[in-house]
């Protein structure tokens, strides 16, 4: 087993620096910028505390800092703000929580590692794992019910270290299948005074069991866990809220525009049926009107349909689901769409960068339906170890001049530009009047765990 020192001071204020980068507005980052400033206030003083024996932290909070400055080396510690810059990475809860599981294992020097989070009901409604394979967690069946050991997490609130969870009198065993497991240090994950869930580890690798300083990483992850999964049910309300108001907004346009217009044309054909007897040549010009103005209809309802079609949170299949985007443009727009999918490239990408990608394609190819009046549009997405990911949509509508959009940017390119800039791709928009519209979005090889030297 490796030997641990602690972190010398040059360490610390190297590690104090890397944390500095990070982005301070950054919720998930705020346990690093506390264990930060608890380092900088603790350098004077350091040398004299080594040797003290960490004591067991009062009841002030979620993680005791000062036990953090006096046993963690600059590498536990970088370790830990490498997991907050991952985590802030993430789109999906489900990623998060995976990544999150992934390091509270690797932190902490055990086998398994389990987060559950509490649905509105007060039951567990997800529940993530890390150390145990797809084939197993199948064997097992059904995800925990939330008694035994982990019925004290949830509802106790209190925090479990033990040794031999099955001399536990308060252990249910284990179903059927399901490894065997010994040691256990389970954390409650609290957000504003109330259990929403709970992160546990099991058996601890190279020692008989859990000690203190593996509690208290496991609790600064807790933090971190409860943040993320406050954040997301936030912007799953704010989502229901705007898909409310959007659906008000076309409720509106509908009565105000469509409706209206059907009814026109309703009275000019029946002024037509009225005149095709005594004026025959008048009723070309008014059903010409007609016809003008259902088109017009047409169109305003198929756009419509491309803004209240339901958002993905999750992409399983990118090629197919791009395929079925370009499905329904053509479906709803008569265009010509082309596709030109590289399997082997989607298989490369992680969950959220593949629903990045499907999100911008999705954007890409609203704007082409209700904007561009193009006949002919392409959606390419290829890889290569050279130049990484790139997903390209090209139309020939009208096009505009991107040199003179100041004040004049749309919503779908705006979402373009800011999930491009989140995932760290660079994005390339030609578009010229009368000539079409190109946008490449290109992800380096770098970002892309297959191709990543």
């Amino acid at each position: 087993m490796r030997e641990r020192r602690p972190a010398s001071s040059g360490e610390m204020v190297a590690c104090s620096s890397m944390i500095s980068t990070v982005k301070p507005g950054s919720f998930f980052m705020q346990p690093a910028y506390e264990v930060r400033t608890a380092l900088l206030k603790g350098q004077k003083s350091r040398r004299k505390r080594a040797n003290r024996p960490i004591a067991r932290p009062r009841a002030r909070g979620p993680y005791n800092l000062e036990g953090m400055v006096t046993s963690y080396t600059a590498e536990d510690i970088r370790g830990l703000v490498d997991a907050g810059i991952a985590l802030t990475s993430e789109l999906s809860l489900d990623g998060i929580l995976l990544k999150l599981v992934d390091v509270a294992r690797t932190q902490a020097g055990a086998r398994y590692a389990a987060i559950s989070v509490l649905g509105d009901n007060g039951e567990i409604s997800q529940f993530v794992t890390s150390g145990i394979s797809d084939e197993e967690r199948a064997k097992i069946g059904h995800i925990p019910y939330g008694k035994g050991l982990l019925g004290v997490l949830l509802h106790e609130g209190a925090s479990l270290r033990l040794a031999d969870l099955a001399k536990d009198p308060r252990s249910g065993g284990f179903p059927p299948n399901h490894p065997p497991m010994k040691s256990l240090l389970g954390v409650p994950v609290v957000s504003r005074g109330r259990i929403i869930g709970n992160l546990y580890l099991t058996d601890k690798q190279q020692a008989e069991a859990f000690d203190e300083r593996d509690e208290e990483t496991v609790r600064l992850l807790g933090t971190q866990a409860a943040a993320a999964i406050e954040t997301s049910r936030l912007r799953e309300q704010l989502e229901s809220l705007a898909r409310l108001q959007e659906r008000e907004r076309i409720a509106m346009d509908l009565h105000d525009g469509v409706i209206q217009t059907v009814y026109a044309v309703a009275l000019h054909l029946e002024d037509a049926a009225d005149i095709v007897a005594r004026s025959p040549q008048e009723v070309g010009a008014v059903l010409d009107q007609s016809i003008e103005n259902l088109h017009q209809v047409i169109k305003d309802i198929r756009s419509y349909i491309f803004d209240l079609r339901a958002q993905v949170s999750e992409v399983s299949d990118l090629p197919g689901a791009i395929r079925e985007l370009a499905e329904s443009l053509r479906v709803n727009t008569l265009m010509d769409v082309h596709v030109s999918v590289d399997e082997r490239a989607a298989g490369l990408l992680e969950q959220d960068q593949a629903l990045a990608l499907f999100h911008i394609a999705q954007e890409a190819l609203n704007n082409v339906g209700k904007h561009s009046h193009a006949t002919t549009v392409s959606i390419t997405f290829e890889g290569s170890s050279a130049q990484g990911v790139a997903l390209a949509v090209e139309d020939n509508g009208a096009g505009f001049d991107t040199s003179n959009r100041a004040g004049r940017e749309g919503h779908g390119l705006r979402n373009i530009k800011d999930r491009a800039r989140a995932m760290g791709a660079k994005l390339t928009i030609d578009s010229k009047p009368g000539i079409g519209t190109r946008i490449i979005v290109q992800l380096p090889a770098a970002r892309v765990k297959g191709l990543a030297g």
